[in-house]
């Protein structure tokens, strides 16, 4: 089963530099911004949502942990009004496709209702169809579409 602990400072160092660099390429590869720039637009994101890092306010960023004590991932969310939105959710590549996604949203299901949150929120990027087909299995219901169609 998956624990959930909280992200130590120099985890939170690589989880920043990965979770930036990932971030910038899902919005330039979904044709949301150019490629110039998108590094950096993507750092001010991170550093408007996480002024304080760790320590930020409403944010929870936890380290995934298997029962020997591995890390697996990152799930960062945000708990504001009884409603949370997940902005990172991470399971490293050599983990992927052994259910440890599934234990690992439970065990955040588990956390959040014992922080009497109400509901959990997302966003995935339109190509990712394995992390939707997830969200999905796991009782996330869409809520709305964007859809874009390119001229050129």
């Amino acid at each position: 089963m998956i624990k959930l602990e909280p992200l130590q400072q120099e985890d939170f160092e690589r989880f920043l530099e990965r979770g930036i660099r990932e971030y910038a390429e899902d919005h330039v590869r979904n044709g949301n911004w150019l490629a110039e720039g998108a590094l950096e637009r993507s750092r001010k994101e991170f550093e408007h949502y996480l002024p304080d890092g760790i320590h930020t306010k409403d944010q929870y960023l936890w380290s995934l942990l298997d029962e020997k004590g591995n890390k697996l991932g990152v799930l960062w969310v945000q708990v504001k009004d009884q409603k949370a939105f997940i902005f990172d959710f991470v399971i490293d590549e050599k983990f992927r496709g052994k259910g440890f996604g599934k234990q690992a949203l439970r065990a955040m299901d588990e956390t959040l209702k014992s922080m009497e949150v109400e509901s959990v929120a997302l966003h995935v990027f339109g190509d990712n169809i394995t992390a939707q087909e997830l969200y999905k299995k796991m009782g996330f219901k869409i809520t709305g579409i964007h859809m874009k169609k390119d001229l050129k």
